[in-house]
């Protein structure tokens, strides 16, 4: 082996090793808070590709014939993390997963390019662009499956808080602390007396998402609003 092959040896390991160990920081908590099947798949990818980024170190350094093809699945599976976690963990968009395969599937490129592989024989030789675009196909319907339930979960939830803010937002500073409860109550909320560092307050909640959202009153000497704000997070006090 030349020395530029070699020097370009030793990049691609190191490069595998640190990719690997990014996806293996953090991990465990991911899987703890992982919630639902989005979660639970993406996570479970990026165990993978952490597992086959070290996994191809031998094979590569031993120039085994098998070292391209552990590198093109470790490459499909760090696309597939990139593409998938800001959606089901960021609750983005396309524009933010295909943002994130495209930096991932760089990485993963430049790799492949650094590793001085043995020629491609059989499969690999004949197939491997048809199998990259059916990989890319395969990613992209995943990316379907996983960014559909998750906007089913949120839209609903986003809707609320949205009407919740309005009417909140929306309301006179003449209005009375008991007129404000029965306007609350007509629209479905729960106003409840709360109390908090900066005395006490009348604070709404929706009973349909009661720990994302919630409306904080304050009033005047004389009953009617002196401030109202809205939050959407945990509505622990």
């Amino acid at each position: 082996m030349g020395k530029w092959q070699t020097i370009r040896l030793w990049l691609a390991i190191l490069g595998l090793a640190a990719l690997s160990a990014s996806g293996f920081w953090g991990v465990d908590n991911e899987w703890a808070h992982a919630g639902n099947w989005a979660e639970k798949f993406s996570t479970l990818v990026q165990i993978i590709y952490s597992t086959l980024g070290l996994a191809a170190i031998v094979p590569l350094w031993r120039r085994l014939r098998w070292a391209r093809a552990t590198l093109y699945l470790w490459a499909f599976t760090l696309v597939m993390t990139g593409a998938t976690a800001p959606v089901v963990w960021g609750q983005g968009g396309w524009v933010q997963a295909l943002f994130a395969a495209a930096i991932t599937g760089g990485c993963a490129a430049i790799v492949i390019w650094l590793a001085p592989l043995p020629p491609a024989q059989g499969v690999l030789r004949r197939w491997r662009w048809p199998l990259t675009v059916l990989g890319v196909l395969a990613a992209a319907w995943t990316m379907v499956k996983a960014y559909t339930p998750e906007m089913e979960r949120l839209a609903p939830l986003v809707l609320h808080a949205k009407q919740m803010e309005g009417f909140c937002t929306g309301l006179s500073k003449g209005t009375s602390q008991a007129e404000l409860t029965a306007m609350a109550q007509r629209q479905g909320y729960v106003a409840a007396p709360d109390h908090d560092d900066k005395g006490d307050l009348l604070k709404l909640t929706d009973p349909l998402y009661p720990g994302d959202y919630y409306c904080k009153a304050r009033f005047k000497a004389d009953g009617s609003i002196s401030e109202m704000n809205f939050t959407a997070g945990s509505n622990d006090k």
